[in-house]
């Protein structure tokens, strides 16, 4: 047996008696924080043997054992498969699975029902898993128990799961495939739950436009690359990582600018580099030395000092997680462990800093999810719609034009005043103004831009004035040197507004986002008869940078035939 390299395996001690967990380990998984920040159980597949001589050992064990029985073992043993993924990647984030035992939740319409998760498969499998000691559980109670407070059951690999992951060489995470969605027209009620619907001419067209666009997209090649003066987050990062170890992105290549290992990292060689094997005792003792060493006399790295730019990291941990053979996901491992857990608004998250700092002259990574799906609210075909589920549509704005089509550079081009400038022309007035710097000039343009958005999708000012005040944090309240500043805002964004008075705060956002959901479907439908590929993020389009005089004036008909006028072109 060998022990893969991924710093997860902190959690596991070597003793005579084999692999056990740690007590550092045992202790957080039953703290609450640790339980309630957990993994939603989500769909994948895979076509690896390694997994499927898993998922045969273990099914058969559940007969022999435990008798398990369900209607059919082939969904039994693709239920099973499905849990084992969800379980690993359990495993590798340090965070529990989250599933609900209540029957309701799996009575959708058949049009939602992720692959396997049906209630009568589903349960007898996790089950007999926890029966067997494969994995740990903490049960869940429901909003009828507690009225303060219900959440769904959590459960984890045990350290016999664990060993199995390792004897089986499930190390890597390209044996996983996430499924495209089983339904491309979605329905949700005002609570945002699923809905189903009847099937007419229109969702029909809908699906077999979505259904066009995404095999296209699977034609092309879409990149990322990253440059040494990019910024990045640890948010940033971290979501980089889960999406990696789920296959949503690959890792083509990594350049460190350390002075004399300025070497290229294929994907290749990556995935070599971690199926390699490692004595458990080195590798222990690795983990023992640099990562939990307790003792005291030593200062140990507090997570700022092992996170933030690379002038204030510890020396020896840079050695380890960036100059070894495997330094990038080590590294992206344990940032995640220590991270991860994090509020998104905390600054160790947040604070932006430039690639180089650590270490990494260039890094290019693939998009393997560019399929979309459209979501329309509020149980209408006329509200909502807008195309999701593409990873480009994560990536933060700035990172945008690091995309790359087919080994070409892109432009992006976006709908400016998008929705502001909607409502004039459904008012028939042909606005030509900036509709931000009409409210307080240059300034406060950047404040307005935000009130305006929040003032066309609030369903009434109370909303709109908690929004705003969200919204607006430290130094831009700084800007407003006034009594009342919210409602001061509001009362600005009005006078320079008038005539689209009757639509502020009044949740017309919904209704224009299906107007704008036309407008990109035939952009991208219109691309597409061109071999075109775009890339939609709601009111903006992306394509390779020689077809941009194309796409400006196919923006430009699509909004006046929709509109009837020009619209603004950034």
């Amino acid at each position: 047996m060998f022990i893969p390299i991924y710093k997860i395996h902190t959690d596991l001690c070597h003793e005579k008696e084999g692999i056990i967990l740690s007590k550092e380990a045992e202790n957080l998984h039953n703290q609450r924080e640790w339980l309630l920040n957990a993994l939603a159980m989500d769909a994948y597949n895979s076509s690896s043997n390694s997994l499927k001589s898993l998922v045969n050992f273990l099914f058969g064990e559940m007969v022999a054992k435990i008798g398990l029985k369900v209607k059919s073992p082939n969904r039994g043993k693709q239920a099973l498969k499905t849990v084992l993924i969800n379980l690993w990647l359990s495993n590798l984030l340090g965070m529990p699975v989250r599933y609900s035992r209540d029957k309701n939740a799996y009575s959708h319409n058949r049009k939602y029902g992720k692959l396997y998760f049906k209630y009568h498969t589903l349960l007898p499998v996790i089950d007999a898993l926890l029966a067997l000691e494969y994995i740990e559980e903490k049960k869940g109670r429901s909003f009828y128990e507690n009225k303060k407070r219900g959440h769904q059951t959590r459960i984890w690999p045990a350290v016999l799961l664990i060993e199995l992951f390792i004897d089986h060489q499930l190390i890597t995470p390209n044996f996983i495939q996430k499924p495209e969605p089983e339904e491309l027209i979605i329905k949700k009620d005002k609570n945002k739950k699923l809905v189903g619907y009847r099937e007419d001419k229109n969702t029909k067209q809908m699906r077999t436009d979505l259904e066009c666009y995404n095999e296209f997209a699977k034609k092309h090649y879409i990149t990322v690359i990253l440059k040494s003066k990019n910024l990045i987050t640890n948010h940033f990062l971290i979501n980089l990582f889960r999406d990696y170890i789920t296959n949503r992105i690959g890792l083509k290549e990594v350049v460190y600018n350390n002075e004399d290992r300025n070497i290229k990292i294929p994907s290749q060689e990556i995935l070599k580099l971690y199926t390699k094997g490692f004595r458990r005792e080195s590798t222990i003792q690795i983990i023992n030395d640099n990562i939990h060493n307790t003792d005291t006399t030593q200062t140990q790295p507090t997570i700022t000092q092992e996170f933030s730019p690379k002038s204030a990291m510890d020396e020896r941990l840079q050695r380890i997680y960036f100059y070894s053979k495997n330094r990038l996901i080590d590294f992206l491992v344990l940032l995640n462990r220590k991270l991860g857990r994090g509020k998104k608004n905390d600054e160790s998250l947040t604070k932006p800093f430039f690639m180089k700092e650590l270490g990494i002259e260039h890094l290019q990574f693939t998009l393997n999810q560019e399929y979309l799906y459209r979501v329309f609210n509020r149980n209408s075909f006329q509200t909502g719609g807008r195309a999701y589920g593409s990873l480009h549509q994560n990536l933060p704005k700035d990172m945008r034009p690091c995309i790359q089509i087919n080994g070409e550079k892109t432009i992006e081009l976006d709908y400016s005043a998008y929705h502001i400038l909607m409502l004039y022309h459904m008012e028939g007035i042909d606005y030509q103004h900036d509709p931000h710097l009409e409210c307080g000039g240059k300034k406060l343009r950047s404040i307005f831009k935000k009130v305006g958005l929040i003032a066309i999708n609030a369903k009434n000012k109370k909303k709109a004035m908690g929004a705003i005040y969200k919204k607006l944090t430290g130094e831009e309240f700084l800007l407003l040197k006034v009594d009342k500043p919210l409602l001061w805002l509001i009362k600005k964004f009005e006078a320079a507004h008038k005539p689209i008075l009757k639509y502020l705060f009044s949740g017309i956002g919904l209704t224009l986002q299906n107007t704008d959901s036309k407008i990109m479907n035939n952009i991208l439908l219109n691309l597409m008869d061109k071999e075109i590929l775009g890339l939609s993020v709601y009111d903006s389009v992306i394509v390779a940078e020689q077809h941009r005089d194309y796409l400006y004036g196919l923006m430009m008909d699509e909004y006046e035939k929709e509109l009837g006028y020009k619209p603004k072109i950034g």
